[in-house]
C-alpha cells in the first residue's frame, strides 16, 4: 500500500536537504512508525508521498500509483495528518472546516453530511462542532485534523506526530482511532517522539537518521541487536541517609563485577551491562553488607534506549 524505492531528495552537495536512497514499503493492517531525530527527514518522507513535494530520485507510490506521475489518484487513497498544519480557516467552525474540506475531496453532499457526523464522534469534537477553529485548544485542533483525515475513510494514512504537545486524554482518543483503523486493514505511516506509543501501537518500526534509513524491522528486531540490560536493586533504608549505606555497595560492584554502569539512584542500585551478569557474585557482594534487600528487577533494553543508541551512533 505504501512503497518507496531509493528515493532522494534534494541534490547532493548543495544546500537543500538530502534523502538518501530511502527504500520501504508497508502493508494493508500495518502501523510503519518512522522514528528519528529531529531533522532526520521524517516530515520530508511524509510530503513526498503525500505529493506535496516530488522526489528528485526513485519512485514513491501509494495504492500503487505513483505519487509523481499519478497523483490525483494516489491522493484519492490518502488521509494526511501534517504535525505543522495551517490550512484550516480561524473564523469558520470545525463543522464548515469539514464541509468544506469534504467538498474538495469530492464528497456528495448527503455522504459528506454522514461521514462529518461519523468522524466528528470518533475525535470526540460532536459537542465543539460549532464552535470556530480559533477557539479550538491545541488538543482539540490536532482531533479535527485527524477527522479531516478520516472524512473519506481512505486506505492509507499518513499521520505526522500527531500527538505532539497535546494532553493525555486526546493522545490516547488519537491512540484508539489507530488501533481501530489498523483492526480495519488500514495502512498508517506514523511519525512520533513518543517510543512508548510506537512501541505499544506499532507493527514495524523505520530509523531515519540523516536522511538515511539505519535499519527497518519488528520491535523485538531492534531490540535483539541492543545488548544492554539494567537491573534495579532496591533496599529497605530511608532514602535520607541511603548514600552513605549503600555507596559501599556500588563501590565493590564497580571493582569486582563486569558491567557497563553502577549507580545509585535515591535507595536503588541500578546496574547496566552487556551480554550475561555472574548473578552469583553479584548476590554474594550484595548480602555481606548488612543491608536488607526489597526487590530486584531486571528491565529489558526500552525503544527509547535504542532510539538513543542509534541516534548517538552509526548503530545499525
Amino acid at each position: 500500500m505504501i512503497r518507496l524505492e531509493h528515493v532522494q531528495y534534494g541534490y547532493p552537495g548543495k544546500s537543500a536537504f538530502s534523502i538518501c536512497d530511502v527504500t520501504f514499503a508497508s502493508e494493508p493492517g500495518a502501523v510503519f512508525s518512522l522514528l528519528g531525530p529531529n531533522g532526520a527527514g521524517k516530515t520530508t518522507l511524509i510530503r513526498i508521498l503525500s505529493g506535496l513535494i516530488l522526489p528528485t530520485q526513485g519512485t514513491a507510490s501509494i495504492c500503487g500509483f505513483d505519487v509523481a506521475k499519478e497523483g490525483y489518484k494516489a491522493r484519492a487513497c490518502l488521509g494526511l495528518v501534517l504535525g505543522d498544519e495551517r490550512t484550516f480557516y480561524y473564523r469558520l467552525s470545525g463543522k464548515q472546516n469539514l464541509e468544506f474540506f469534504g467538498g474538495l475531496g469530492g464528497l456528495s453532499r448527503g455522504k459528506l453530511k454522514r461521514r462529518i457526523s461519523d468522524v466528528l464522534g470518533q475525535v470526540g469534537l460532536e459537542d465543539s462542532a460549532r464552535l470556530s477553529f480559533m477557539k479550538y485548544s491545541t488538543g482539540m485542533r490536532k482531533r479535527l485534523n485527524l477527522a479531516r483525515a478520516l472524512l473519506g475513510d481512505p486506505e492509507v494514512y499518513l499521520l505526522d506526530e500527531p500527538n505532539s504537545g497535546i494532553d493525555p486524554a486526546s493522545a490516547r482518543t488519537i491512540r484508539e482511532i489507530i488501533g481501530e483503523l489498523r483492526r480495519r486493514g488500514r495502512t498508517i505511516l506514523l511519525t512520533t517522539h513518543y517510543m512508548e506509543e510506537a512501541e505499544r501501537i506499532s507493527n514495524r518500526i523505520g530509523f531515519l537518521k540523516k536522511g538515511s534509513l539505519l535499519k527497518v524491522g519488528e520491535l523485538s528486531e531492534f531490540k535483539s541487536g541492543f545488548h544492554t540490560k539494567k537491573l534495579s536493586v532496591l533496599f529497605r533504608v530511608p532514602v535520607q541517609g541511603a548514600t552513605e549505606r549503600l555507596d559501599p555497595i556500588c563501590q565493590r560492584l564497580r571493582q569486582e563485577t563486569v558491567c557497563d554502569r553502577v549507580s545509585l539512584v535515591d535507595n536503588a542500585i541500578e546496574i547496566t551491562f552487556n551480554g550475561s551478569l555472574d548473578m552469583n557474585l553479584l548476590l554474594s557482594i550484595i548480602t555481606s553488607f548488612d543491608s536488607e534487600v526489597s526487590t530486584v528487577k531486571l528491565d529489558e533494553p526500552s525503544l527509547e534506549d535504542v532510539f538513543v543508541r542509534m541516534a548517538e551512533a552509526d548503530y545499525v
